[in-house]
């Protein structure tokens, strides 16, 4: 590699490290509304954009002007700032606002499926429709989807005992077929704990009748863990993607 390439590999490093700082700042979400507003407006977009009837020619201008729009978003976007939100739960109705950019409950994700998280006595709670985005079959709901939603809902579940860590195990019995549009009700909790685990269980009713059903097992940070030497990424796009 030659200076040029040096000074280049350099100048991501320290970019690279300036991005990992800005990430622990606090935000929260609530008093990101513009933030909000853009990342709704690009998620309807993307509902749209899956429904399309259009000719080419309508095509070729809804693309020209998403591009467009996709070239000033990239101008302004030299790296994810923000990793976590300074508190899980955002206001007194116990509406979860942890993970801003969880592409299963990030508000400010306009990929995310969008999902709400709230408290409800000993439990956590997430209602919500879903449309052609989430579809798998025909009219039904994507089995990805729903474990994506449950990996995301259990965790949350954790957070009310302030406990847990990573999913160890995720394992979901699919008893009936999840319908397109049609009011979805999750819930969670743990069902119990040891030394080194969180064991936590859910399910989803559609009105009375339960569809499906999950168990996770997450396993605790401890002051030990990078002993199995595992070590977290390093914020930031490596340097050759940038």
């Amino acid at each position: 590699m030659d200076r040029t390439g040096q000074a280049s590999v350099k100048e991501g490093e320290v970019r690279r490290a300036e991005r990992a700082a800005r990430r622990t700042e606090p935000l929260r979400v609530a008093e990101q509304p513009e933030w909000r507003r853009l990342s709704q407006a690009i998620r309807r977009q993307i509902a749209a954009v899956v429904e399309l009837d259009a000719d080419r020619a309508a095509l070729t201008r809804l693309a020209e002007r998403a591009e467009a729009l996709a070239a000033e978003l990239e101008q302004r976007a030299p790296g994810k700032r923000i990793a976590l939100v300074d508190s899980a739960w955002e206001n007194e109705q116990g509406t979860m606002a942890y993970l801003p950019f969880s592409p299963i409950m990030g508000a400010l994700n306009p990929a995310s499926i969008g999902i709400e998280i709230r408290q409800q006595d000993d439990r956590v709670v997430s209602e919500i429709r879903l449309d052609e985005v989430a579809e798998g079959a025909g009219g039904l709901v994507h089995g990805g989807v729903i474990s994506g939603i449950y990996d995301e809902l259990l965790a949350a579940a954790n957070l009310m005992i302030k406990s847990g860590g990573p999913t160890g195990t995720l394992t979901i019995r699919y008893r009936r077929p999840t319908p397109l549009y049609t009011w979805l009700r999750f819930e969670a909790w743990v069902d119990r704990t040891d030394e080194r685990k969180v064991y936590a269980k859910g399910h989803c009713r559609v009105g009375a009748e339960i569809v499906t059903e999950a168990e996770a097992v997450f396993v605790k940070f401890t002051p030990d863990w990078k002993k199995a030497g595992w070590q977290p990424p390093e914020p930031g796009r490596p340097p050759n993607e940038r």
